[in-house]
């Protein structure tokens, strides 16, 4: 008789994983729209105040009887323009001024995501920043480019960057051309039309009950990051932003479909689930002389699939009407290294050619459209991507799930740093939310 085969007594018990989130995503899949929606309409939600120029604006939702809200095309439009800080008159024709590009999706400095009263984003005062490195991560020219007169999604040139020279005056040898495409749509007392999309929950590719509370807060950015040209010039005006809104899709479910809903959610309690993308923005100040440095800690927890790190200048992280905010020179380095619980991961970087490759890499494109090319990644686009999802710990050991761990980060320079700068490392998360009805919404964990 054979005999089973039994598990030594002091063997260790085997390591069980989940697959990083929890159960299948089968609430709300994606409905076909022939015969589950009766009827579309579109949700508005008008800010308070609805001033001009406030500092903050905040859209409220109230929940009601069930409806579905396509999050993915949530938008943002108003009608811009340029004028006096005080009076409000329209600035004159030699004044060399115009706005950063989409002044709707990158003009805030941070946003706040409430459901169910529950804030669900992590707070950064660089909105500005994460939005522009996601799109930069995700999005190729081809894709923008069409809409550049409907959001002013139009990016200054690279190479000239920070030329602010003519700007109000092509004819004068101006060399930024995507600033100057943005001057003439916003000028003296021209107004601008801006329709452009906002991210409520974090790339959210599904449906959202109308039976939640939403409150969106959008504090807008610091001047100096929002207008560029001559300091003297921008220092006297402002950006307004007239018949501001947040508009929504709501499609009504037909009598079956709400039924559905209302015993899944209220009856048995069940939960919608998301998965969403939320960002970690850590600032490390580098200081002058400086050669080799090294931090730790700089997430410790959760991991991040992606990290992205950037180096510049302290003036520009302070913000400067001179400078272009989404201006990142490829740093002077010799040797740049991500660590996981102190052991290296590699690529390991010693040159911006191979920064530029592991990039195509990370995103995949090695038969499509880079969002730029290399002598623009290294003249203003120069953000090294270290991709940590294939899940390998501090010694190439390949681990089943995402795991906790201490991630670092060492960097060598080619000489000693002569100007005081900021070392900016963005953790990319991948999280899943759950909210049920009339339920506090929760992250699987926080960032």
């Amino acid at each position: 008789m054979k005999r089973a085969r039994q598990t030594p007594p002091d063997a260790e018990p085997i390591e069980e994983h989940d697959s990083g989130f929890v159960g299948p995503m089968t609430l709300f899949d994606t409905f076909p729209h022939n015969d589950t929606f009766a009827e579309t309409h579109t949700l508005e939600l008008l800010p308070n105040p609805t001033t001009e120029n406030a500092e903050i604006y905040t859209f409220m939702h109230n929940r009601q009887d069930y409806g579905v809200i396509d999050m993915v095309d949530a938008k943002l439009s108003a009608n811009l323009c340029v004028a006096v800080t005080i009076g409000g008159a329209a600035p004159a024709a030699d004044r060399n001024v115009c706005v950063n590009m989409a002044p709707l999706r990158y003009g805030w400095k941070t946003k706040a995501v409430y459901l169910n009263n529950q804030l669900i984003t992590p707070q950064s005062s660089k909105e500005n920043e994460l939005e522009f490195t996601h799109d930069f991560l995700t999005t190729v020219p081809s894709e923008y480019l069409n809409d550049k007169n409907i959001n002013l999604m139009i990016r200054d040139t690279p190479g000239s960057m920070d030329t602010t020279a003519h700007v109000y005056d092509g004819a004068a040898g101006n060399n930024n051309l995507g600033a100057r495409a943005r001057y003439n749509q916003i000028h003296e007392d021209t107004v601008f039309r801006c329709i452009d999309k906002l991210d409520v929950l974090g790339r959210v590719k599904r449906y959202v009950p109308t039976s939640f509370d939403i409150k969106v807060v959008l504090t807008r950015l610091e001047k100096n990051k929002v207008l560029y040209g001559t300091a003297a010039h921008c220092g006297l005006v402002e950006l307004k932003m007239a018949d501001l809104k947040l508009t929504m899709p709501i499609l009504k479910p037909n009598a079956q479909l709400s039924a559905a809903i209302n015993d899944l959610m209220i009856q048995k309690g069940e939960e919608c689930r998301y998965y969403k993308i939320t960002h970690r923005y850590v600032a490390i100040p580098v200081p002058i002389n400086s050669r080799h440095i090294q931090h730790k800690d700089i997430f410790n927890g959760a991991r991040p699939a992606r990290l992205v790190t950037k180096i510049i200048s302290q003036t520009r992280y302070n913000g400067s009407f001179v400078l272009s905010p989404f201006s990142i020179p490829f740093p002077n380095i010799t040797r740049f290294a991500v660590s996981i619980n102190e052991a290296e991961v590699p690529p390991v970087i010693t040159h911006s050619k191979e920064a530029y490759i592991n990039l195509r890499q990370v995103l995949d494109r090695r038969h499509s459209e880079m969002p730029c090319t290399y002598d623009e990644y290294v003249s203003d686009y120069g953000m090294i991507v270290t991709d940590l999802s294939p899940n390998r710990d501090g010694f190439s050991q390949v681990l089943p799930n995402s795991t906790s761990g201490n991630l670092g980060v060492k960097i060598d320079f080619a000489a000693d740093t002569v100007a005081a700068q900021q070392l900016i490392c963005i953790g990319e998360f991948r999280n899943q939310l759950s909210v049920g009805f009339g339920t506090q919404a929760r992250l699987k964990y926080e960032v």
